[in-house]
């Protein structure tokens, strides 16, 4: 078949089925028709606004009976935890504060002790010094009393 006999029974066929030419439609019928739809629209708006407040209410009351007596429970547990959460917290800081202290205190000592070593260092070292210089002196004086002496054994 070509195209043009399919167009051709298409037509034919619509032609068929038309119906008779509407009658005339005025401007009172435009009227009552946009009436009439108004009419519905506002049936559905009222009703729609009916469903609203009934599904409204409805959530409400769900709200309401959310909050009983498990769901406090519920919310308690979690206000103790979260305050357990939080004092735990607050011991480990005392305690890492107070172990800081306590590093710091015997940080201090122990440069106290470094200082005074350190002096105890300098003045054993300046004591030891006095004694070789002692040391030496009554070396030299014994020489010098022991070269006389030697010089007399030496000569007898």
């Amino acid at each position: 078949m070509s195209d043009s006999t399919v167009l051709t029974r298409q037509r034919f066929r619509n032609g068929a089925e038309r119906s008779p030419a509407p009658a005339a439609y005025s401007a009172r019928d435009l009227q009552l028709e946009v009436l009439e739809r108004l009419e519905e629209m506002h049936d559905f708006t009222a009703s729609l606004e009916e469903s609203w407040a009934k599904k409204l209410e409805a959530v409400k009351e769900q709200r309401l009976l959310k909050f009983d007596s498990r769901t406090l429970i519920a919310l308690g547990a979690i206000a103790l935890s979260i305050s357990g959460y939080v004092i735990q917290d607050a011991r480990n800081s005392a305690r890492q504060d107070s172990e800081i202290e306590a590093t710091k205190a015997r940080v201090i000592r122990l440069e106290q002790i470094a200082a005074t070593n350190t002096e105890s260092r300098i003045r054993t070292e300046v004591q030891l010094g006095e004694l070789r210089e002692g040391q030496n002196e009554i070396k030299a004086l014994i020489q010098a009393h022991d070269l006389p002496i030697k010089k007399s054994v030496v000569r007898k």
